[in-house]
């Protein structure tokens, strides 16, 4: 009886207004608009499964729809309507935090009042953009990776999307409605969906501290008995500040390896992770040749001062804040670089990037010629002050702080160049209309 009173509490908080914090958010997909009600209601969603978005894995919604994408098809012909509890959400927007949290707190005084971790308030604490403008969504993507494992989304404004959303536990949200792109709403059927009343952990905060720890020690002794050619591990094996010194060679993990905050100072030969490895705040140094990582590979706040020569990386390859000076020829990153705060000071010529570049805050004092960034460039607070010829970005071209006067000719550029200080009138004329 008790169980089922609880349970009943917790749908009432999330259908009702909790903590005034309630807000009615859209989000647009391809996906069936009734497959996708019916793992929301009976907490079956697992959030960017098979896909790859820039603030991680994740619901993404807007909450102003006037004039978004989402509105018009931009990411699918059905749009979902869902309430959504922001309280324990990180807000980028003051305005919405003083609607959420009562004042207009800054994300490190969230996370305080939350008792989020000390590393979620180291990362708040370092954020290096501004948050006093109209747009926040750097911030959150300059942060984005360390608090998505704890925090249970993020709220900013972005120059494309507006006032965004993005949800990391689904357990915060309830869909309300549906529809195809110019139609008219139809409500979400809770009992066509299948519901059934589970326990939502965002109504009550409950979490059994310490319920997996013993069982992935376990697992690690047994892999070190196995036969190399047995040591695989299917599913996720999360690590994270269990006292791991070392790891068996040959590991092969199916989906996610988590080592953060452990006394490791080496990954083992032979190591393959088919999704993401995270070393963040370890002592490793460096990153073995034979290291095969499908998805991401976050290593920052780590001690790597090396990499190997070729290293392919699937996904995103963060190193901000380590000691690495220099990178190695062949080095093939599928996702994001990330660079800030190293001690980087060239970039490989044939280096390859699939997505976004950032370099902020190095010592770095040229790009090589014919440079091609599919996503951002970042060299904010660089010594670089001129551009390559042949230089192509995707995106946005970040500058502040760096010293550059003048833009080649030859320069190709998809969206906007942001902090250029030099004569405007001198610049290319195709690149005028991109300046911000």
């Amino acid at each position: 009886m008790t169980h089922l009173l609880r349970s009943l509490i917790r749908e009432t908080l999330l259908l009702e207004e909790v903590y005034g914090a309630q807000a009615v958010v859209y989000h647009g997909t391809k996906a069936d608009p009734q497959k996708l009600i019916s793992a929301l209601l009976n907490d079956e969603f697992r959030p960017g499964e098979g896909a790859g978005s820039m603030y991680g894995k994740g619901l993404y919604a807007v909450y102003d729809p006037k004039g978004a994408q989402t509105m018009t098809g931009g990411y699918g012909n059905y749009i979902i309507k869902l309430k959504v509890n922001l309280y324990g959400y990180i807000i980028f927007d003051s305005d919405t935090a003083q609607k959420v949290y009562g004042s207009a707190l800054t994300p490190v005084e969230q996370a305080q009042k939350l008792g989020y971790s000390s590393i979620t308030l180291k990362e708040l604490k370092g954020l290096r953009s501004d948050i006093s403008g109209k747009y926040t969504s750097n911030a959150a993507l300059e942060v984005h990776k360390s608090l998505r494992s704890e925090v249970k989304g993020l709220v900013f404004t972005g120059r494309n999307d507006g006032r965004v959303v993005v949800v990391y536990d689904p357990t915060t949200i309830v869909p309300v409605a549906w529809k195809r792109v110019g139609g008219e709403w139809q409500k979400a059927d809770r009992v066509q969906a299948g519901f059934r009343p589970a326990a939502r952990r965002s109504a009550t905060g409950e979490y059994e501290e310490g319920k997996y720890d013993e069982a992935g020690l376990k697992t690690v002794r047994t892999l070190f008995s196995l036969p190399r050619n047995k040591r695989i591990v299917t599913g996720s094996l999360d690590l994270s500040d269990k006292g791991i010194t070392s790891l068996p060679s040959d590991l092969k993990v199916s989906e996610n390896l988590t080592l953060s905050f452990n006394r490791i100072v080496s990954l083992p030969a032979g190591l393959h992770v088919m999704r993401n490895l995270d070393i963040d705040d370890t002592k490793i140094t460096r990153i073995p040749a034979d290291l095969r990582v499908g998805g991401d590979l976050n290593a920052k706040y780590s001690l790597v001062t090396s990499l190997p020569a070729g290293l392919q990386v699937g996904g995103d390859l963060d190193l901000s804040y380590t000691p690495i000076a220099s990178l190695p020829k062949g080095l093939k990153v599928g996702g994001s670089l990330s660079l800030g705060k190293t001690n980087v000071v060239s970039i490989p010529e044939d280096l390859q990037v699939g997505r976004s570049l950032y370099l902020n805050l190095t010592p770095i004092t040229s790009l090589p010629a014919n440079l091609k960034v599919n996503g951002a460039l970042d060299i904010t607070g660089t010594r670089i002050t001129s551009l390559p010829s042949g230089l192509q970005i995707g995106i946005d071209l970040y500058l502040d702080g760096a010293s550059i006067t003048t833009l080649p000719e030859d320069l190709e550029i998809g969206h906007l160049i942001w902090g250029f200080k030099g004569d405007r009138s001198k610049i290319p004329s195709h690149l005028k209309d991109k300046l911000r």
